[in-house]
């Protein structure tokens, strides 16, 4: 029940009572777009840099930490790949 027909309102308070009175039919709506959206493969940071580096080996220099987190040096490399 994903396409629910919204009807045009003449004032918030009609709107309000109809959201009301649909509040069931809304929620079904709202938890089936948030199962869809989690089915969804997602390529998470933490997935790309255990991809890059599994394919190959990274050597990170002490300079290249100075003032930066290592996710942040390693994510400069991937962006410029």
């Amino acid at each position: 029940m994903d396409n629910i027909k919204i009807p045009k309102f003449d004032n918030e308070t009609d709107e309000a009572n109809w959201a009301y009175e649909h509040r069931e039919d809304l929620a079904a709506v709202f938890i089936n777009q948030h199962r869809q959206r989690e089915e969804k493969p997602s390529l998470r940071l933490e997935t790309a840099l255990e991809k890059a580096l599994q394919s190959e080996q990274m050597v990170v220099t002490p300079e290249e930490l100075t003032g930066r987190s290592l996710v942040a040096v390693l994510r400069g490399r991937l962006a410029k790949q």
